[in-house]
């Protein structure tokens, strides 16, 4: 990857995939911003990558090494505490062309998250909701379930494992539709399944017993992966990437027991004990 080592990426960022085009995928930690964002200060290294931001553009701008200043155009975004891919890219054209990709919902895009409860009603299936925007504290950005109105959010769901032992606690599988504002976290809960350390939407006593109580301070999303098809130069350029499922989400499906264990890996479709499909526990 070390045509990309004079971009001066944020703490724990790492790059996963790059093509001749320009387009490059990178894994964001939790807790990382994907830009900063206007008149926040920010300490050095929390950011995705270092260097003057225009929200304009939706570009860094980062000196390349040579004398020179270079756009690197941030494609996709995700909320500081949701880890995983975004796309990125150094060609002003070819970023035009996967942000309108983004806007069309023409990306594949796959989460990962652990959520409340050992089942579902049915492992596998489709919710569709109507969200709107909202405001929440100092003016922030919020989204909410409503029965009229909104826009429609769309997200294929499968259940992938429950946690060992009697914790009440599923791995999932989501693949977003459409591109809302908090989507995931708000259909999560608004379906009796809140995310693991969501401060917002989540379950603050099951994020108490389960996640802070044990240690883990993060929320448990992940994107997992991200895939685009797109002309360049005469034909059709696929590109994927994948961030593995990081260590802290084995360590909750484990148990107590399990903690400081459990490199990280991929999930590799449902394993454990299978969940009744008639089955659904709130927990």
């Amino acid at each position: 990857m070390s045509a990309l080592e004079w971009i001066p990426f944020g703490r724990g960022v790492r790059v996963l995939e790059q093509h001749p085009c320009g387009l490059f995928a990178v894994e964001k930690p939790d807790g990382i911003l994907a830009h900063p964002n206007p008149g926040e200060p920010v300490e050095k290294g929390e950011v995705l990558i270092a260097g003057n931001y225009s929200l304009e553009e939706e570009a860094f701008h980062v000196r390349d090494g040579q004398g020179g200043i270079r756009r690197v155009y941030l494609l996709n975004r995700l909320d500081s505490p949701t880890s995983g891919v975004l796309l990125l890219c150094l060609d002003e054209a070819i970023a035009k062309l996967v942000r309108e990709l983004f806007a069309k919902s023409q990306v594949a895009k796959k989460y990962l998250a652990l959520v409340r409860g050992r089942g579902l009603r049915t492992p596998r299936g489709t919710w569709q909701d109507q969200l709107v925007k909202t405001r929440g504290p100092g003016n922030s950005v919020r989204s909410a379930a409503t029965e009229g109105g909104g826009m429609s959010a769309v997200t294929l769901y499968q259940w992938e494992r429950s946690a060992t032992g009697d914790l009440p606690l599923s791995l999932l599988r989501l693949e977003p539709r459409t591109g809302r504002t908090h989507q995931l976290r708000v259909q999560t809960a608004k379906h009796g399944h809140p995310i693991l350390g969501d401060r917002t939407y989540g379950d603050f006593d099951f994020n108490k017993a389960v996640g802070t109580g044990r240690g883990f301070k993060r929320l448990f999303l992940h994107a997992f992966s991200t895939e685009v098809t797109f002309p360049w130069q005469g034909a059709a350029v696929r590109f994927a990437a994948t961030a593995p499922m990081p260590a802290e989400f084995e360590r909750a499906l484990k148990g107590p027991e399990s903690e400081g264990d459990g490199p990280r890996k991929k999930p590799s479709g449902p394993v454990g004990k299978q969940v009744s499909p008639r089955l659904r526990i709130r927990l």
